[in-house]
This record gives C-alpha cells, structure tokens and sequence, in this order.
C-alpha cells in the first residue's frame, strides 16, 4: 500500500500573515482547495471570532483558533471590570492593575478620585483608551480634568509615571500565551517575546509627546528617531526578551522575582473567564498578547491583553521571535487534532456494513448526507505516516502529563508539624526545663535553616514533561490545581495555590541574603530551566 501523506489542510477567511504562512508550511498544512468539500479542513485560522454553527459543526480532526466567549479579557472596559472585581473578592494578589475607571458609566467616581489624589498629591498623570480600539488609536495622556475628551466607551487609567528605562527609554513588553483547554485549564507561555521601545527619550514632564510615552510599533516606527541608533537601544523599537534578560544580567539585575510574577499575573487573568467558557468546547485553542510595563522596581504591571495579537513582519526581531513561536502554536494546534484510522481493505471488507449501520443509527437523516459523501480518500489524506504518527504520539505525551508538584501550601504546614513532632520527643527525654529550652533554640535555629531548602527542593519537574517547544507550562501549577480546573474551575482554591506559590517565590527570590543566593542557585534547578523564561 502506498505511503500515505503527512500534511494537512487549513482553511481562512481574509488571508493570514506572512510569517503564519511560513509556519504552517514548515509544519505541513497546506491550505485547503477550493474543490474540498466545506468540512475537509484541520485548522480553521480567522482573525475575528467565529459563529455558533462554527462551533456547533466543528469535527474531531478539526480546531479553531479562538475559543467562544474567549474575548472576555481583551476588551479593555471587560479587563478592567473584571479585575476589579477580583481584587474586591481575592485581595492584593490582583494589584496587578493600574486603578482605572470604565466611562462614561464611572465618570462620577473617577471625578472624585481625580479630585482627591489631586488635593492630596498634585497633579497626577492619566492615559485615557478607548475600549474597541487598537495599535495605540485614539490613547492621550491629559493631567487636567479638562483635557479629558472622549467619544464611545472609554477607560482611563493611572499612569506608570516610573517605568524602568533602558538608555532613558520606555519599553514594555508583549508576551504570548496559550490556552489549549478550559476544562481542565491548561496555559502554556512562550519563552520568548518581544520588548517594544520608544523611540524618544522619556521625558515626564512632556506628556504631549507620544513617541515618548507610547511604546506602540504602529506609531513609533513613523516617529523622526525610529532608524536613528539610540543609546542602549539601536535602531527601530524592538528586542526579544533574551536581549532583555541578557541586557540584565549584564548590568547585575535580578529579574527572577519579575518573572515569576509576570507568569501568575498571566494565569490570574485567564483564569477570571474560565468558568464563561462552555465546557463543551474541546475542538478550541486561543492565542493571547499580554502588554506589560515594568516599574523602577521592577514590579510588573499589566497594560492590557490582545486578541489574536499581530503576527507582522516588521524587523528581524519580529521573525526571530513570531515563527518560532507559531511553530510551537501549530504543535499544540496538531496535538489536539484526532485524526481519523486509516482505511485498509481489510476494514472496508468486513466493516463497512457495520460502520454504515453505526452511523445510521446515530442519526439517520442528518448523517445520511455524510455516509454518502464519505470518501475513503478524504480520510487518508489526514493519516499521517509512521515516522509522523510517532512524533505526534511523543508530543501527546509530552503535552498531556501534568507536573506532580506537591500542594506548595502544604509545606509551611508539614514544617510546622515537624517542629510539634520533635518538640513531642525532646519534652520526652529531657527532664529539665534548661535542657528542652537549649534544645527547642537548636531545634528552631535547624529549621529556619532548613525552611527555605525545603521550599526550594519540592520534587521538580523535567522539561520533557511539561515543555512543549518555547511553550512551557505555566498552569496547572500544581495537582491541586489540576484538580480544582476539572469541570467548574473553583477560581477561589486555585487563586490560593497561586498566592502559596507567589510568596514561596518571593521567599527565595527577595527575601533571601545575597550571600546564600550563589549557594541556592548551585544546589537547586536552574531557575531559567525552571520557568522557561530565554536567557543568553
């Protein structure tokens, strides 16, 4: 019997980016003739959402891009709502997000804020956004109530007035998720992404000038200094994340903390709509563009979150970073995809009555149409070769083990229970009361040692199990929210988990003297291997 072929079909409304055609190419989808029926296609590419039909129709072999209700988060009122929300039920874990006022509902709130941080600390920097827009249309800065104009759904929001500056330049960064499934919750982020400048330096002061306070490419590659070679910087507006941990590391800055943030944050924010998405969706995988801003601190803030994030070709980082990370997407994309068994003249023999009657049975007058269309050669064209099969099933493995991490906020609890345990046997054989307290100090001092090495040796995870290409597990993080994200997400217990992990982290990372942090980082994983994070 002839090889049968490895590629497949994607289909699209309006055509599809250059370095998205490139990766589909070098991962063998070819783009569906227009002789094929409507349903011979694996991945449907749309820059918008699609229909509920689309959903509805959509095949075992087949995938959308975009999961239905997945704007949630990426309309900026939508985002700030919901945040907003969050941060009333859950606390300062959500203080992630500058104050922001959706108008003109909140315009008398936002009124009465304006005037009391302003009698309290003087002028103060706004941004105003307008909701539906994008590429930074129709984004001004004012600091004066009456410089306030507006048209539409509106959100204005405080403004990160100390940014870190590199050469005296803003940047933020643009960094890409992916969720693969709802229920249970699955959120990959790419190692890489890209960091976007101004390209004027940043001036506080002069909030009129947008090419140096907007780090939007669309605007800055039009401003007078976009091919001028900048301090720092260079020319045009745009690195990848491993020049920026790279420019880090070179001037002595310890980002780890940043990082672990940057990678709850995104988790935290996906997880506020899981429980809006119908479970029903399998066939479904969403890409995500998070713009976030780093403070003089360091501290990561997030700006807002893009849907179907642009995919252009602008300057040689935009192709270092996009087709890597479009090869990874498609990976996952082709994980998901079931394809059909291959039809040999053994099973067209003797089950060919059997599968006509199954399907029949199933539904006799919408399936009929089906069963007289059904083409044995339509199904061997998404069969994949041997060697093919073996790559998917390696991937399917890779993808699907879930890390097994012990509960992190358990662990405070079993150190606390040592202690109780060992207290228990020292008051056992001591008989005086100098001795138990000599003993007590010993044993306090050993465990406070001791605490943090137990923090940071919890069972860790190998990159084969949860590294797919530069995509790399960010949630679950834990069985316990493996489990919580099954069926109803149960948002509370998994923001728990989340909280646990963040402080661990910050023990390790901040808290921890600089004299034991070269020993740390000797005696544990790479933290770089541990997060994922690119680093040169």
């Amino acid at each position: 019997m002839n090889q049968r072929p490895s590629w497949l079909f994607y289909k699209t409304d309006n055509g599809i980016p250059q370095l998205l055609s490139k990766a589909l190419n070098q991962e063998q989808f070819k783009e569906v003739p227009e002789t094929h029926r409507n349903d011979q296609w694996n991945l449907y590419w749309r820059g918008s959402g699609f229909t509920l039909s689309d959903y509805k129709n959509v095949k075992t072999w087949q995938i959308l891009n975009h999961f239905p209700k997945g704007n949630t988060i990426t309309r900026k009122d939508s985002l700030a709502r919901c945040l907003k929300r969050m941060r009333m039920v859950h606390g300062t874990i959500f203080n992630f997000f500058p104050v922001s006022f959706n108008l003109p509902n909140d315009y008398t709130k936002f009124l009465s804020y304006f005037s009391k941080i302003q009698s309290k600390k003087g002028k103060q920097v706004w941004i105003c956004k307008p909701s539906d827009l994008s590429r930074g249309r129709g984004i001004f800065l004012f600091d004066n109530i009456s410089d306030l104009l507006y048209d539409g759904s509106t959100v204005v929001q405080r403004y990160i007035e100390d940014p870190y500056l590199i050469g005296g330049y803003k940047f933020d960064l643009r960094l890409y998720a992916v969720v693969t499934s709802y229920h249970p919750l699955r959120i990959y982020l790419h190692q890489d992404g890209l960091v976007r400048f101004s390209t004027e330096k940043y001036a506080g002061s002069v909030i009129q000038n947008k090419f140096a306070h907007l780090t939007n490419t669309s605007i800055n590659r039009n401003g007078p200094n976009y091919n001028v070679e900048k301090e720092r910087v260079g020319a045009g507006c745009k690195w990848s994340i491993s020049q920026l941990r790279a420019y880090f590391q070179q001037c002595s800055v310890d980002d780890r903390l940043a990082w672990e943030r940057i990678k709850h944050m995104i988790s935290l924010t996906i997880l506020m709509q899981a429980n809006s998405i119908p479970e029903s969706a399998k066939q479904c995988i969403e890409l995500y563009g998070f713009d976030i801003i780093l403070d003089k601190k360091l501290k990561p803030w997030l700006l807002e979150v893009n849907f179907t994030p642009a995919l252009g070709n602008d300057c040689s980082a935009d192709v270092a970073v996009k087709l890597p990370m479009l090869v990874d997407l498609l990976t996952l994309a082709k994980q998901k995809i079931t394809l059909p068994r291959p039809v040999t003249d053994h099973r067209r023999k003797n089950n060919n009555l059997s599968r006509q009657a199954v399907i029949l049975k199933e539904d006799p007058e919408e399936r009929q149409e089906d069963l007289n269309h059904f083409d044995d050669v339509f199904r061997n064209r998404f069969i994949m070769d041997p060697a093919e099969t073996e790559r998917m099933k390696a991937i399917e493995r890779r993808v699907t083990k879930i890390p097994d991490i012990k509960k992190t906020g358990s662990i405070i609890d079993q150190n606390s229970k040592s202690h109780t345990e060992t207290d228990s046997v020292i008051s056992n054989r001591c008989s005086t009361v100098s001795s138990i307290r000599s003993q007590r100090a010993q044993i306090r001092s050993h465990s406070s040692s001791s605490f943090r090495n137990n923090i940071a040796s919890y069972p860790q995870v190998a990159n084969s199990e949860y590294k797919v290409g530069g995509f790399f597990l960010t949630f679950p993080i834990s069985n316990n929210t493996q489990t919580y994200s099954k069926g109803a997400t149960d948002i509370a217990k998994s923001v728990t988990e989340i909280r646990n992990s963040l402080r661990i982290s910050e023990t390790n990372f901040k808290f921890m003297p600089a004299e034991n942090r070269q020993l740390h980082e000797r005696t544990t994983v790479n933290w770089n291997v541990m997060s994922g994070f690119k680093q040169t």
